[in-house]
């Protein structure tokens, strides 16, 4: 069965947040690209210029981060890499403290910290100790092939569901971004039952207007040997757990709005480009004020997708997810990968330091969508 990946939305009144004001933005109209649905592969007839096949060669990287204002440094640490920027910390890309790579601290430009702490540390202000699946930054699935990788305590024992990295490909400083390239098994069982290709690109413009730094996520999912279904659940994938006192239901200020204007609960299960996330980053009255964004690049499977974004703090775009979700028109659900099938998903996280607006969110959006892959060295 051929199905066309859906067309981004129409522009739109966009609803500001009650916290921040009321503003007007428009989301820009672009043609997705055509997926074989029962294969999850993009058609080769019809994939665009910048989706592209070479080994190590699709982060996404576009105007806006090909000449990034803030340098961008690494290091290695126990477990992992450090980036950071200046003299400040950005983030750690950890692959020892969970049952997944996970990017655990993730700091914005005023060096905040810009997900939850726990479970992977002591619980922040207004933090909840629920949900302990829920770390940070990660990417995962909670049906493959009827296994959940999604839902697995810390202290889940030895054969439960896990993904390891196997292979680091490249960890490096290009044009003043940081690059992360690794492999990953996706096991449970005692078997390997599916395998990736991650590439993280991190990025800073801390002296733009809207101070915010980004990360770029592609990934490329083939099965190890025999077919895999990714099913239909709402439990994925491209995720992140907000601060405490962000998320909406810390009554502080907190809100979501997504790209057709949408916010809050009503946005939960929506299809849209983007989802913007922000709120206070500590309680009180005078509290910093920080945003997360997190979009879907054009040539990524199901680019308009759900999104399985929560008012208690979980914020997730997920391309598989259907029948938890609202009634719509959008077309989601399973996807079953032949031996041979490759899956491109391709994400950006932005951090942003301040208030953002849907017109920041909708610009940023539109540099992302632009851009193509520059075949880095």
């Amino acid at each position: 069965m051929r199905t066309p990946a859906q067309s981004t939305p129409a522009a739109a009144r966009l609803a500001i947040f009650t916290a921040f004001g009321t503003l007007l933005a428009a989301a820009p109209g672009l043609a997705a690209p055509t997926v074989d649905v029962e294969r999850g592969t993009q058609d080769k007839a019809e994939a665009p210029a910048s989706c592209c096949t070479l080994p190590g060669r699709f982060a996404a990287l576009s105007a806006e981060s090909a000449e990034p204002t803030s340098r961008v440094a690494l290091e290695s640490i126990s477990g992992g890499m450090r980036v950071t920027v200046g003299d400040g910390p950005f983030a750690d890309y950890r692959t020892d403290i969970a049952r997944q790579p996970v990017v655990w601290p993730l700091y914005n430009a005023a060096g905040l910290p810009m997900t939850r702490s726990f479970p992977l540390g002591p619980a922040g202000p207004k933090e909840q100790k629920d949900h302990p699946h829920h770390q940070s930054l990660w990417f995962t699935h909670g049906a493959v092939n009827g296994i959940d990788f999604w839902n697995v305590r810390p202290d889940a024992p030895a054969d439960a569901p896990r993904i390891d990295q196997v292979e680091g490909l490249r960890s490096e400083e290009v044009g003043g971004r940081v690059v992360i390239e690794t492999r990953n098994a996706w096991r449970a069982g005692g078997r390997t039952l599916l395998r990736d290709r991650r590439t993280l690109v991190f990025a800073a413009e801390d002296d733009s207007p809207t101070p915010h730094r980004w990360i770029d996520f592609a990934v490329e999912l083939e099965p190890a040997a025999d077919a895999v279904t990714l099913g239909d659940t709402k439990e994925g994938s491209f995720a992140v757990r907000v601060p405490g006192p962000m998320k909406v239901d810390a009554r502080l200020g907190g809100a979501i709005q997504n790209s057709v204007g949408q916010t809050d609960e009503a946005a939960w299960g929506q299809p849209a480009e983007w989802v913007l996330y922000q709120g206070p980053l500590r309680p009180g009255a005078d509290a910093p004020t920080g945003g997360l964004v997190i979009m879907s690049h054009p040539d990524s499977f199901r680019p308009v997708c759900r999104w399985h974004v929560r008012t208690y703090g979980l914020f997730a775009a997920n391309p598989f997810g259907a029948k938890d979700f609202p009634a719509g028109e959008s077309t989601q659900g399973e996807v079953t990968l032949e031996p041979g099938d490759r899956l491109r998903l391709r994400y950006r996280l932005v951090l942003v330091d301040g208030a953002a607006s849907a017109a920041d969110a909708g610009r940023w959006f539109e540099r992302f969508a632009a851009s193509t892959d520059p075949a880095l060295p």
